[in-house]
């Protein structure tokens, strides 16, 4: 059990690497509303991982095949999704100062950023490439499935809580003028990030075709 959760672990640590767009939007919700908002709005991801890890995993046959043969519809939903945030986040009034979530917030936050990583459907792809980079069975029985999923959730969730921590250590060194920069810059990137993917699906969709 301590193998597969082990195994578990790196793959979460190793494939979970934010580079993406949730990894911007917990950053920006770090400054601005405190480690526990970017925390709980990068573990949305983690759980969008979850789901596609299960599905790899316990070979969810049915889920699996809807998910392959619809997910150039599936992520440009999401690409807009993403853009349409991003959007959100120039128009809106920029915040010069520090602010304190409420649960709606936090739990609008954790939506989001779960909407964000479940329109990703490659991310099946790349937990097959895990498992066979790191030897493991296709068929497993429930418990060590189950432990497994578990390593992996906490392999990506570790991310976000050294992501948190560490914007929570400088956020009161960035004065409000930095901060209203700081929040331009990070919603620009979320709408370049969100055009690149439909640019990638667009593409990819018209080769499939």
């Amino acid at each position: 059990m301590i193998n597969y959760f082990a195994k578990g672990l790196l793959i979460g640590v190793i494939f979970g690497i934010p580079v993406g767009v949730v990894g911007v939007l917990t950053i920006k919700r770090s400054i601005t509303y405190g480690a526990i908002a970017g925390l709980l709005s990068g573990i949305g991801c983690s759980v969008a991982d979850l789901f596609y890890s299960c599905i790899s995993i316990f070979s969810f046959t049915l889920i699996y095949n809807f998910i392959l043969q619809y997910q150039n519809i599936i992520r440009f939903v999401g690409s807009i999704l993403v853009i349409v945030m991003g959007i959100g986040i120039i128009n809106k009034k920029q915040e010069t100062t520090y602010k304190k979530a409420d649960i709606s917030k936090i739990i609008s936050f954790f939506t989001s950023s779960f909407l964000i990583a479940i329109t990703n459907p490659t991310t099946i792809l790349s937990f097959l490439i895990a498992f066979s980079i790191f030897d493991i069975a296709t068929i497993l029985n429930k418990i060590q499935g189950i432990v497994l999923v578990v390593g992996i959730f906490c392999g990506t969730c570790i991310w976000w809580f050294v992501i948190a921590m560490v914007t929570q250590i400088f956020r009161k060194r960035i004065t409000t003028i930095w901060l209203k920069y700081i929040n331009y810059i990070l919603g620009i990137l979320v709408i370049l990030l969100g055009i690149i993917m439909t640019i990638q699906t667009i593409t990819k969709y018209n080769i499939i075709r």
